[in-house]
Order: structure tokens, then sequence, then C-alpha cells
């Protein structure tokens, strides 16, 4: 019996010390590493690179991509569909991404030592068929260290509808 208290104090008393070894995330370091993913899958993105693109993603069956749009959810599981999506999505010549611009602020991080969460807002900026367009969206992202790097491993996006989409809701509300 005694013994057992023994182990039980030393355990105890060691369990602070065992904290202190433990490595310490320098949390601002993590953040810069982060938003260079980012700046990473948006620059592939405009460069309409599927390569550069699928360097910023976990490639696993786990993976998730989802949108909240005007049209409801559209939900892509796994590397394989989400990797479908992008490369036919960035095939399509729907816009000029020279006239395109995404500024992203707001960051919430909570970051741990091999996964981090974030939440932040992708403000859009384009022109289309000669009108500006502007959209506006909060993002909710995972992120996985693979091999001491920084990958996504969900990304889910909701837009937030500009003023003319509001107006257009209100006025077929009243011709209800």
């Amino acid at each position: 019996m005694r013994k057992a208290n023994c182990f039980v104090y030393l355990v105890i008393s060691l369990t602070p010390f065992s904290a202190l070894c433990q490595p310490k995330v320098d949390v601002e370091k993590e953040k810069d590493a982060i938003k260079a993913v980012l700046e990473e899958e948006k620059k592939g993105y405009f460069e309409r690179n599927f390569d550069k693109i699928a360097s910023t993603w976990v490639q696993k069956p786990s993976s998730v991509k989802m949108f909240m749009g005007e049209k409801g959810e559209y939900e892509l599981f796994g590397w394989t569909k989400i990797s479908e999506s992008d490369k036919e999505g960035i095939s399509k010549d729907w816009s000029d991404y020279k006239n395109m611009d995404v500024k992203y602020s707001d960051f919430q991080f909570s970051i741990y030592e091999e996964s981090a969460w974030i939440v932040y807002k992708a403000r859009w900026d384009w022109i289309f068929k000669d009108q500006p367009k502007k959209l506006e969206q909060t993002r909710i992202m995972a992120f996985e260290k693979v091999e001491g790097k920084w990958k996504i491993t969900l990304m889910a996006i909701y837009n937030i509808p500009t003023e003319k989409q509001e107006a257009q809701k209100k006025e077929e509300k009243v011709r209800k």
C-alpha cells in the first residue's frame, strides 16, 4: 500500500514538470505558415495550376470541401472528389482571372501541435461582362501537419449575399 501511495505522489509531483518538457507551439509562426498555405492555394487557383492547389491539401478520403451558396449546400467528400471538382473548376473560362482578386481578413485561429482550425473572411472582387462583382465568404478550415507542413483537410465556404442579391430576394418576396 505504501509503495502505491509513493508512486501516486511521484506521478502527481512530476506531472507539472512533464508539461514543461512538451514542445511549445510558436503560435505566430504557425499562423504565418497557415496563411502561406492559403496564399499558395489561391495562387494555384488564379494560375489555374492544379498541382499547386493539390500541394496544399491532405490527399486522403477524409478530406472535405463544402460550399453553401444560393443554390444550397454542395459537398465533396474525399480527395478524389475534391480534385475532380478543382480540375473542372479551373478548366472553365467563366471569368478573366486577371480582373479578379480575393483578400483574406478577420482571422480567428485555434492552433495545436499537429492540427489547426481557422475562421476568416474572403472578399472577392472581379469584373464579369464589364460589370463589377463582389462576394464575401466566411470560411471555416481545418489543417493537419503532414511531414512538418500545414495542409488543408477541411474547407467549408459560406457565401454572404451581396446587396444586389439581397435586393433581388426582397423583390421576389414582394411579388409573392
